[in-house]
């Protein structure tokens, strides 16, 4: 038999690759700047620059693997360190920040949370995807979680309690976290409309376990899409993390195995992309000349209202915290309330209410047919198939009357952070001429 053949080692050239077009190029550039509003010629300058730069390569869009340094994480940064936490992470909305939250506070089939009655339905349909039951309580005066309302709710299955600063004014934190923390539960705070907002001189979102923030474009801050998870817990943070990119296991050694129980689990896909980081991270630095043109302008409208009888204005537990993106009243009644709202609105002031609403308006639990009625996604029946029929909560379109009354006698009157002081004067104006008129 003859001997194998021996075989010769040979070196292979190496490749020499690229550099290659990245695949976001000029035409995409071209497509975000037409989102902006250009004079002609202005978008002919731009196009041109553009188009004859030989030196142009568009962006990485994804935030990890980035060859270059990541808006995203820089927004999470300058995030963290505006609301004065140890951790921020960013996702795609508030809704998924929320379901992070409640996730990694380990919430699932079986338990209650405690959600007001006047939010965005997400707070509590973020509950319910998590597997558990939303528990429905009043709110107050300052259109906010009523703390005394809060510790009746609280049952043998309660997980967290979640206050929403709504309309950019603080829920009455101190109250709030003087019921958790003796009852031991969580406070997970729905800081959506009002980011940068404060109590107590501390930013909104750092007070409670977890807080949520949204970016969608009709908050404080805006990235037309986006969120945020903050906290200063370690182990919350890594779950929550692991939860909104399930793949990529984000812990110190993301192939090493588990280190302790509840780091690994399957999660799902909320992850921010770098166009939404880019806008964000803009957003985050103008927060305080933002925030100092709400106030300028709420406080410039509001001391030349001339009170109607009976109308009292929201009760802010704290005002130097208020976002004030809204001033909000209330009047004696709601046909007084109907006509002044309508007749603000006829002279063009930005006042809402319940009374214009041409569809459901998903902030008011009454539209939560979702909840009430019990509805569900699967055969199984969850959440509601997880706890005996007679320990579900009893839900009603009545079940808060005096979240309706407060709602029925509400005229909030939009501000914006760049009103002139001319502006303020003549929205001043016409609100007390639409005070007389459902006077």
């Amino acid at each position: 038999m003859a001997a194998p053949t021996e075989m010769k080692s040979k070196t292979e050239p190496a490749l020499s690759l690229g550099p290659y077009p990245t695949k976001i190029g000029a035409e995409e550039l071209l497509e975000l700047i037409d989102l902006w509003e250009f004079t002609p010629e202005t978008r002919a300058r731009l196009q041109s620059l553009i188009e004859e730069d030989p030196g142009l390569r568009g962006p990485h869009l994804f935030r990890y693997y980035n060859p270059r340094p990541s808006k995203v994480e820089a927004a999470e940064r300058a995030f963290a360190e505006l609301i004065g936490v140890n951790h921020c992470l960013a996702v795609n909305s508030c809704t998924s920040a929320l379901v992070c939250a409640y996730r990694a506070l380990g919430i699932g089939a079986g338990d209650e949370v405690i959600v007001p009655a006047y939010t965005f339905f997400a707070t509590a349909a973020a509950a319910v995807a998590s597997n558990a039951i939303p528990v429905i309580v009043e709110i107050d005066e300052t259109l906010c979680l009523d703390p005394a309302a809060v510790e009746k709710a609280i049952t043998r299955r309660t997980k967290a309690i979640v206050p929403v600063h709504m309309r950019g004014a603080p829920a009455q934190m101190d109250a709030i976290l003087d019921v958790a923390g003796r009852k031991g539960l969580p406070v997970i705070e729905d800081v959506a409309q009002a980011g940068g907002g404060a109590f107590g001189g501390r930013r909104l979102g750092s007070l409670g376990k977890i807080g949520c923030f949204s970016f969608d474009y009709y908050k404080v801050h805006a990235s037309g899409e986006g969120g945020f998870v903050a906290t200063d817990d370690d182990w919350l943070y890594t779950r929550a993390q692991s939860w909104h990119d399930t793949a990529a296991c984000w812990r110190p050694n993301r192939f090493a195995r588990e280190r302790q129980p509840g780091e690994l689990f399957c999660g799902e896909n909320y992850r921010m992309s770098e166009l939404q980081g880019a806008v964000a991270l803009a957003q985050i630095r103008k927060t305080d000349a933002m925030l100092a043109g709400y106030r300028r302008a709420h406080r410039q409208i509001k001391d030349r209202i001339d009170p109607a009888p009976g109308m009292t204005f929201r009760r802010v537990p704290d005002e130097s915290g208020d976002t004030s993106i809204a001033l909000v009243f209330f009047l004696k009644d709601a046909e007084s309330t109907r006509k002044a709202m309508f007749a603000m609105q006829e002279m063009g002031v930005p006042a809402g209410g319940i009374y214009d609403h041409k569809v459901r308006d998903w902030h008011i639990f009454t539209y939560w047919e979702h909840i009430l009625d019990r509805k569900h996604v699967a055969p199984d029946g969850l959440p509601w198939s997880a706890v005996p029929a007679d320990e579900l909560p009893r839900y009603s379109r009545e079940m808060c009357p005096r979240t309706l009354d407060l709602l029925g006698r509400a005229i909030m009157i939009d501000i914006h952070w760049q009103y002139t002081a001319d502006d303020c004067e003549q929205i001043a104006e016409r609100i007390n001429r639409g005070l007389r008129a459902g006077s």
